[in-house]
């Protein structure tokens, strides 16, 4: 129920933010520090005017203890990532996930007669990184026959997985695309796009937190983790936990692709770094004698 007396540009004291900040943490491993502080009352100000709430102590009580909490969690994370995105976005790494990688793996899986790969999209937003995937691994041409190939993108924001369902995309999200591949992999949908069924039939999206061990149910062990652009608004501890739960639900051997700007220089000894041309990507190590 909305108030009169509402405040749209109530303050954000700094016990309030330290308040909200922890939480948020906390909850979803988003870190905003000391010099954020302008950033998350602007982004979280129209929730409170939303919601007749007067102060962000309030807003924090709501988000702590009111019987609609949940769901207005879900619509503050909403607020406060980024859900930037596009298809075919850092196409270094996407050329070395589709050469060098693909071809390690379908070797490694050939000594063993498995025919199963399993990719995750780790903070997929609206879908168009797994959407990707599953295109790249339709045009490799060799993982179809007879493979069991899954690709799962996973994201805390029910807002952004709706989307992903829907899978209507317009040219924001296509900027990356050459005509061939938009000729190929897409087709007219109203004013959008949608994504041909043959690059999106591998492709399924579930709600999860990437820092929560029961996300990762069913999923491992994967061969590919994507978590790219995601970590850079982590902590440096929700960080570890997150690439601790990479490493564990990874199979030996299997492989972890960052943001450029990410690394895992100080935060994990359990990856090698494999440098290509234009990207690094991380590999748990092989278990002894494989």
């Amino acid at each position: 129920m909305n108030h009169p007396h509402a405040e749209p540009d109530a303050e954000l004291p700094e016990e309030e933010f330290r308040l909200l900040r922890d939480f948020i943490h906390e909850r979803f491993g988003l870190y905003f520090d000391e010099s954020q502080r302008g950033s998350l009352r602007t982004r979280l100000a129209p929730r409170l005017a939303l919601l007749g709430l007067a102060s962000f102590e309030d807003y924090y009580r709501y988000l702590r203890f009111a019987p609609e909490r949940a769901e207005e969690q879900q619509r503050m994370v909403s607020h406060l990532t980024n859900n930037e995105t596009y298809f075919f976005r850092e196409q270094p790494q996407l050329t070395v996930f589709s050469t060098n990688v693909l071809r390690a793996i379908k070797e490694r899986k050939a000594k063993s007669g498995e025919k199963r790969l399993h990719a995750l999209s780790a903070g997929c937003s609206t879908g168009e990184e797994p959407l990707t995937l599953g295109m790249i691994l339709f045009d490799s041409g060799q993982f179809f026959w007879g493979w069991d190939v899954r690709v799962t993108g996973l994201d805390v924001d029910e807002a952004a997985l709706d989307k992903a369902r829907r899978g209507v995309y317009h040219q924001n999200s296509l900027r990356a695309l050459s005509p061939a591949v938009l000729e190929r992999h897409f087709a007219r949908d109203g004013a959008g796009v949608r994504v041909k069924e043959a690059g999106r039939k591998a492709v399924s999206f579930k709600a999860g937190n990437l820092l929560d061990p029961r996300s990762y149910d069913g999923l491992a062990p994967l061969d590919v983790i994507f978590c790219r652009n995601v970590l850079i608004y982590f902590s440096d501890g929700a960080v570890q936990r997150a690439v601790g739960l990479f490493h564990q639900a990874l199979a030996p051997g299997g492989y972890l692709f960052l943001g450029h700007a990410e690394s895992l220089s100080r935060v994990s000894s359990g990856f090698l770094p494999i440098r290509f041309q234009g990207a690094i990507v991380y590999q748990k190590p092989e278990e002894p004698g494989s």
